[in-house]
């Protein structure tokens, strides 16, 4: 049996929303109920992806709003640094 692949979920809240990052899609979410912080990370990989949620794993890392801007504003810089190249 072949491992999973491993998404990182970046989690942030700000205000009265959830924000989800996953990284290695480049990819954002958002809930206002931290109990929907799981299936709606699931439902955009599988989403995105287009493979059933049961075929990888998630893996969630908790960060204070202002760790969360700065990670993804930080990553969206480099994004658009390398499209100019």
């Amino acid at each position: 049996m072949s491992e999973q692949k491993v998404f990182h979920a970046v989690v942030g809240k700000e205000g009265g929303w959830w924000n989800i990052w996953v990284p290695e899609l480049d990819q954002v979410t958002c809930t206002r109920k931290s109990r929907k912080i799981a299936s709606y990370t699931r439902t955009l990989i599988a989403a995105i992806l287009g493979i059933p949620e049961s075929s990888f794993r998630v893996e969630r890392e908790l960060v204070s709003a202002a760790e969360f801007e700065r990670r993804y504003t930080a990553a969206v810089r480099g994004t658009d640094a390398q499209e100019k190249l």
